[in-house]
């Protein structure tokens, strides 16, 4: 009865002020975790002319986040969807509150933004034209609260366009003990002049910000579609200059294309990131540098309650030491059809400590150079059908994972866990049916 009340009270308002309301509600027959779990996604949106206002959030007892209030909801969680303001004239558009974030590739394995879509607090400018495209994001991380830190994420990125073709750079500052750096927010330098000044004039050395770049291409024509992103936190140039002091390699990449024909799209994606490419990059405890992992968390628990690694990465979701491989084939007519398959091969991973389960890296270039490796293969297959205001659907995973990943912990100087091969298998299974209403 609460739990209907509680949907009813947040759904009157789009009755009340004429505003368009949607209420998803899903039933997970099987997610990994456990069965038969609800999950309810309301929203309600407003626009006029250049304003836009929304709200959507998540309540679910699917069991993959702690209970928000256990004593009223049971084992119910909520999360934030999409809620805030969206402003836009003519070019431009202005975006400030809580948002699933997303990449300027849309792939599901782009690099610097999780194809996941994770939902964090954010603020927006965005600029497009036929001839070019910006945007300047702002991401909040974690508060320092609850074992975590202060931490913000700055994306940036500029790009040409020319006819079908579209090139561009991209960047993202990480930073701590502070939530928000304006000057990253709103200067569009690439972030190593914005650095370069800070060193060298009134700001000081104050500030050691870890920075990562790349770059991406897009072609889109009518009958097919190419990409290509690349992501670069440090290469060892050392190797041709002075190859006794290597450095390491920590990179990631990504390329994908659809075919597109009559009521059929096929698509093939690949991507992959060394060793050691998302990590922080210091063992010192005392240093900003200890924390600049690009992740969302310091930590890989909250509350003694586990944070799934794809939840922890701000980018490439399946991290770092990887390659992932998809063929996918998607029908829409009267109906949507979708289904997909994929090969996902991982090493060890480790979001939150240094150079894994040593005190220093291993130099050059280092991907998959384990004995043992966790190898997953996964069947895609989901149903959408539309009946005016209705939607109906079904989606399922299945697959099996060999030498599966463990948190186990480091006997390196810090002792933090990762992620390593096990000698474990796991089925996977994850079937789930939803309806959607949208008045």
């Amino acid at each position: 009865m609460k739990k209907f009340l509680f949907i009813l009270i947040i759904s009157f308002p789009a009755f009340l002020f004429a505003v368009k309301f949607s209420l998803t509600y899903e039933n997970s027959l099987y997610n990994g975790i456990k069965y038969f779990s609800n999950t309810f996604i309301p929203e309600f949106s407003y626009t006029n002319n250049n304003f836009s206002f929304m709200a959507s959030m998540k309540l679910s007892n699917d069991g993959k986040f702690l209970p928000f209030y256990p004593q009223f909801y049971g084992d119910y969680y909520i999360k934030i969807k999409n809620a805030g303001i969206v402003i836009t004239q003519n070019n431009l558009k202005i975006k400030f509150g809580n948002f699933e974030n997303y990449d300027v590739i849309d792939s599901p394995y782009s690099l610097f933004i999780s194809s996941l879509g994770h939902s964090k607090p954010e603020a927006s400018i965005k600029y497009e034209d036929s001839n070019f495209l910006y945007e300047s994001r702002y991401i909040l991380a974690t508060y320092n609260k609850n074992g975590f830190i202060d931490k913000g994420i700055n994306l940036k990125y500029y790009a040409i366009k020319i006819h079908n073709f579209t090139f561009g750079f991209e960047e993202a500052a990480v930073y701590v003990h502070r939530i928000f750096d304006f000057e990253y927010f709103s200067n569009p330098l690439p972030n190593f002049f914005i650095q370069i000044y800070r060193i060298n004039n009134i700001y000081g050395n104050s500030f050691n910000d870890n920075s990562l770049m790349g770059f991406f291409a897009k072609y889109k024509s009518k009958y097919y579609n190419l990409y290509g992103q690349i992501l670069i936190d440090d290469f060892n140039a050392n190797r041709f200059f002075n190859p006794e002091h290597n450095t390491v390699d920590k990179i990631a990449w990504s390329f994908g294309s659809t075919l597109m024909l009559e009521k059929i799209k096929l698509k093939i994606f690949h991507a992959g990131a060394t060793k050691y490419t998302f990590q922080p990059s210091s063992i010192d405890e005392s240093s900003n540098a200890f924390y600049y992992g690009y992740t969302y968390y310091n930590t890989l628990e909250l509350n003694n309650f586990p944070i799934d690694y794809q939840d922890i990465y701000i980018g490439y979701k399946y991290g770092e030491n990887n390659l992932a491989f998809m063929i996918e084939a998607e029908y829409i007519d009267k109906i949507k059809l979708n289904t997909a398959i994929e090969l996902v091969i991982s090493g060890t991973k480790s979001p939150i400590n240094p150079w894994t389960d040593k005190d220093t890296f291993d130099p050059n270039f280092n991907l998959l150079n384990e004995s043992k490796l966790e190898k997953s293969v996964f069947l895609h297959f989901s149903v959408l059908k539309k009946f005016d205001i209705i939607s109906l659907g079904f989606n399922s995973k299945i697959g099996k994972i060999f030498n599966v990943l463990k948190k186990v912990d480091a006997n390196d100087a810090n002792g933090l866990p990762y992620f390593a091969p096990s000698n474990e298998q796991k089925n996977i299974l994850e079937l789930s049916i939803f309806f959607k209403i949208e008045i």
